[in-house]
């Protein structure tokens, strides 16, 4: 999940004009959209098969993974769809393939129940249920009912020569998984990273990103900066072939983000007064839905630098202010 100054999603019409089918091995493949989709492609019984990784934010994105596909492939049948998480950029698309193709979807255990009850994402941004103007596909996905769960580590086979290797990489929500993608009929493997690490050109777009626990997001790319792969392709940004550079990016930019807010809170602070200044010294101009969320960024900000020791807080007059230690 990315966020911009308007408060808006990336444009899916944006995208479309800009979007590209990568292929990675012969038979792995990544449609390029606001959400970038991964794409397993194999032939069984005289049938083009595609196993996608995350579908998209609503209808529109996920006829357009769809049709993109097949220009390439012409006549394919979508078997399942596989997501990272619960975020309605990921599998707001489901209901499009359950519909159109029949599609079968899996999801990790955790993420799987969150999808069946999509109004949670939103009520956890706002801390309890929201105004309706945040009720919007941007936030709030269609229910998502799964039809099989993976666990931490598990591995299923797709055609003759794929593989898929579940990751957990909790932080940015809670049961995230990113999934590691052989071919062995070209030894090429390509690391899905779901929204554990932003592409160098979305940090730089979007400085802040959003997170659910700061202390697991660190973790996360310092086990993903381990995994050995061909290709790393995050969901929000181009892919690399060496993860060292991109997972360092991303952990300066959360430490930055850190540094700002212990020097923000030298003196007493409440936090909406942290948030005000945090978006003031990085120029953005809030609008609800930003808002919302960085608020609720900012909110897992202090609560990991007051589990590590680093700052505290006290109710004074019946309100919370934090403080650097």
């Amino acid at each position: 999940m990315t966020f911009d100054q308007s408060g808006k999603s990336e444009k899916s019409e944006k995208s479309e004009k800009n979007s590209a089918l990568i292929q990675f091995s012969t038979h792995i493949f990544c449609v390029k959209s606001a959400t970038n989709c991964g794409a397993v492609v194999w032939q069984e019984e005289g049938a083009t098969k595609v196993l996608l990784i995350d579908s998209g934010n609503h209808e529109r994105e996920a006829a357009f993974i769809y049709e993109t596909l097949q220009k390439k492939f012409g006549r394919i049948k979508v078997e399942s769809v596989i997501n990272t998480h619960s975020h309605a950029d990921h599998c707001g698309g489901n209901p499009f393939f359950v519909n159109e193709c029949g599609s079968k979807i899996i999801a990790p255990v955790g993420e799987a129940s969150l999808m069946n009850l999509p109004a949670l994402q939103t009520s956890v941004v706002w801390g309890g249920s929201p105004v309706h103007q945040l009720k919007s596909e941007y936030l709030l996905a269609e229910k998502s009912s799964v039809d099989k769960t993976i666990r931490p580590g598990e591995s299923l086979t797709f055609g003759e020569t794929v593989t898929l290797e579940a990751i957990p990489l909790p932080g940015h929500y809670f049961c995230q998984c990113g999934y590691l993608v052989r071919d062995e009929e070209d030894k090429k493997s390509v690391f899905f990273l779901a929204d554990a690490l932003s592409g160098r050109n979305v940090i730089k777009r979007y400085w802040i990103q959003y997170l659910l626990d700061e202390g697991e997001c660190k973790r996360s790319i310092q086990k993903a900066s381990g995994i050995k792969a061909d290709f790393y392709q995050p969901s929000h940004g181009d892919f690399v072939t060496e993860i060292e550079g991109l997972a360092e990016l991303n952990l300066i930019a959360m430490l930055e983000t850190e540094d700002l807010i212990l020097d923000i809170i030298k003196k007493p602070a409440t936090t909406e007064e942290v948030l005000k200044k945090v978006v003031d010294r990085n120029g953005i101009k809030l609008k609800l839905s930003n808002w919302a969320l960085i608020l609720s960024t900012v909110r897992c900000y202090l609560s990991n630098l007051y589990e590590e020791g680093k700052a505290t807080f006290e109710i004074v007059e019946n309100s919370l202010y934090w403080k650097k230690i």
